[in-house]
């Protein structure tokens, strides 16, 4: 799969969950991964050559900024993601791309199967 095919499979998944967020308003922070929806910000925004800005990753998760702090540096403590050289941005590390690669061409590969189903 190639990298913008990926990205645009990313910005699906992400949009998927904001779509989700709007259908079930009120039930308050049940569905919430920020880490995971900032990941999919970092990924986005790499594939177009860009660092996110902090401010971006702290709306991704559309939850409240003091939850959503603790997982920048979560995900920079875990060595996917590094702050950019330019104050107050973050970017995707190698770790990171190369993970969410191989999960996207997963996801890609695995179509409509639905064997929890069966």
């Amino acid at each position: 799969m190639m990298r913008g095919e990926r990205a645009r499979l990313a910005a699906d998944i992400y949009n998927s969950r904001r779509d989700r967020d709007s259908v079930f308003t009120g039930v308050d922070g049940g569905f919430g991964e920020p880490a995971w929806d900032m990941l999919l910000v970092l990924y986005i925004l790499d594939a177009a050559g860009k660092a996110a800005t902090t401010k971006e990753l702290l709306t991704a998760p559309n939850v409240p900024r003091d939850i959503a702090e603790p997982f920048i540096g979560w995900l920079v403590s875990q060595g996917l993601a590094g702050f950019g050289e330019v104050q107050g941005t973050v970017r995707l590390l190698d770790a990171g791309r190369e993970m969410m690669d191989v999960y996207l061409d997963k996801r890609a590969g695995r179509g409509h199967d639905r064997k929890f189903m069966h």
